[in-house]
């Protein structure tokens, strides 16, 4: 059926045991960021290569993981409504925040389990996470509660803000782990780094011993480098292939006519090239299915131009071949589109 995701299994293996193999070298431990892959089961063969954890930001995905044998770790602060569920089913979460501490402690109480916790701290994103003071005040709440165990700090970067992991806020992250171990007066064994963006830190011997875990998403499923948008060496890119057909194909002027409005149908704002009459194609796929900024038509000499919620909108003048209704286009997915494509029950999934 189409719209369908060919995902390259073999090459996202290959990608993760890479990384792994890497990290360890460096005495770092990678945990998968799988929540692209929407609890899809190329989650249970990434968990099959032997890593302690992984981590999501879904509890309907993570509920797909029941029978994996693996510390599942929850990448965002918890809602109210989900804190038995997550308490649960999974090993720790992310924290920033004094109620959820409290949250999750009364909730753990009352299943008669430790949670785990890591507290996030602020390095500049301006996503989740503390400055100093109230970091080091969570993390004196965090002991002394008796059904919560601080395993250490974490930090965030690239998501919001696009600000880069460096020497500087990474040396930052070790000193306030420090500083939280005098707080509560005992070592705290773990110390995660950020996400793929800091894979070029590791790669380049610049991240400081004291880390010892980093987050890694993108770089297992894409091999790729996020906020550098370039490919890291010696893994596999082109992972996700979306493929559909096209339902109509003619020739039409490029310059729409007649009144225009302010925005198209999703609130954006367009604008337009007059580059004559083209040749112009439009396929089965929209954007209530994929985020289409996030494909790039593997026949280089297609347009992608745009879409609506049903279709995009291609010019094929300069296509490799006279493209006709029902001819099959091919598009490669950035890390939007795969998550936006994996989360979709509207596209098929193929493991190649």
């Amino acid at each position: 059926m189409y719209p369908r995701i060919i995902i390259d299994r073999h090459a996202i293996l290959a990608n993760a045991r890479v990384l792994r193999d890497q990290a360890a070298r460096r005495g770092v431990d990678v945990t998968p960021v799988v929540k692209a892959l929407a609890g899809h089961k190329l989650v249970a063969d990434i968990v099959s290569l032997g890593f302690k954890r992984i981590a999501d930001a879904g509890l309907e995905h993570i509920r797909a993981y029941a029978d994996l044998d693996v510390d599942i770790w929850f990448l965002r602060n918890p809602l109210a409504c989900e804190a038995e569920e997550l308490v649960r089913l999974t090993t720790g979460c992310l924290v920033s925040e004094a109620a959820a501490l409290r949250l999750l402690e009364t909730e753990a109480e009352r299943q008669g389990k430790i949670y785990q916790v890591l507290l996030m701290a602020e390095l500049g994103d301006l996503r989740e996470g503390c400055e100093e003071e109230e970091l080091l005040s969570l993390a004196a709440l965090a002991e002394i509660l008796p059904h919560i165990e601080l395993m250490g700090l974490g930090a965030n970067l690239s998501c919001y803000g696009n600000i880069l992991p460096d020497e500087d806020n990474m040396a930052r992250l070790v000193e306030l782990q420090g500083e939280a171990e005098q707080r509560i007066s005992r070592r705290l064994p773990l110390l995660s780094g950020g996400n793929s963006s800091s894979y070029r830190m590791l790669s380049d011997c610049l991240l400081p011993p004291a880390i010892n875990d980093l987050r890694f998403g993108e770089s297992i499923l894409l091999g790729r480098l996020p906020c550098y948008d370039e490919p890291i060496e010696g893994l596999r890119q082109e992972t996700f292939i979306v493929e559909t057909q096209l339902v109509e194909v003619k020739t039409k002027p490029s310059l729409p006519w007649g009144s225009s409005g302010d925005k198209d149908s999703f609130g954006g704002v367009v604008s337009f090239t007059d580059k004559g009459r083209r040749r112009r194609a439009l396929a089965a796929l929209g954007k209530q299915e994929i985020q289409i900024s996030g494909l790039s038509p593997e026949d280089c000499g297609i347009e992608l131009l745009g879409g609506c919620s049903d279709y995009l909108v291609l010019d094929v003048t300069d296509g490799e071949r006279d493209y006709q209704v029902g001819d099959t286009v091919r598009f490669i997915c950035d890390y939007a589109a795969v998550a936006t494509a994996m989360s979709s029950p509207c596209i098929t999934k193929i493991y190649a």
